[in-house]
């Protein structure tokens, strides 16, 4: 990782996010005494970053009305898009955890199995990440089908959200460990 962080930079930004539902695992870690995982050591050099991820979260993720499956196939597809290996392979065990699917990755990769608000929601997403000027209208036409105006604030929020989370760990070098399987 790029960025290095002492240890009172993680006990200040550990004590700002105690409330935070986002981050509950890793205050769990930190509270075994456990290293925390690379993007939470990262986002500590800068605590109102994390002051920031708990609105997002409240608002997005984990928070927010769009189902938690769906959620996590979204972040998946775009972290898989993006070579985010922190996001791709910690996404993978919360899934799992989650009890979605054999495999989360083969949902992604061959959504055929999905309900047709599923398949749609990961075609938009995919769609907005490849260029948000030309989404098609009827790719959104179908997508409002499907889903309520909030909630495709919630999700086009959630695209925007996990590929800057994306981008930021790729080049900060965040990498990881298994901390959350």
């Amino acid at each position: 990782m790029r960025i290095k962080t002492t240890d009172e930079d993680l006990d200040r930004a550990a004590r700002s996010i105690e409330s935070n539902a986002a981050f509950q695992e890793t205050i769990k870690q930190l509270a075994a005494g456990k290293a925390p995982h690379d993007m939470f050591r990262a986002m500590a050099a800068y605590p109102p970053f994390l002051a920031a991820m708990e609105t997002l979260g409240e608002s997005i993720y984990p928070g927010g009305s769009l189902a938690r499956d769906l959620k996590e196939l979204i972040i998946l597809q775009s972290s898989m898009d993006n070579d985010c290996q922190f996001c791709t392979h910690s996404h993978i065990d919360i899934a799992s955890h989650l009890g979605i699917g054999e495999d989360a990755r083969s949902l992604v990769h061959d959504p055929t199995s999905l309900s047709p608000a599923y398949q749609v929601a990961l075609t938009y997403a995919r769609a907005v990440r490849k260029d948000s000027n030309r989404v098609p209208d009827a790719l959104f036409a179908d997508l409002q089908s499907h889903f309520q105006d909030a909630e495709i604030v919630e999700l086009t929020m959630l695209v925007g959200y996990i590929n800057m989370l994306n981008w930021f760990n790729n080049v900060i070098q965040v990498e990881y460990r298994g901390e959350l399987s």
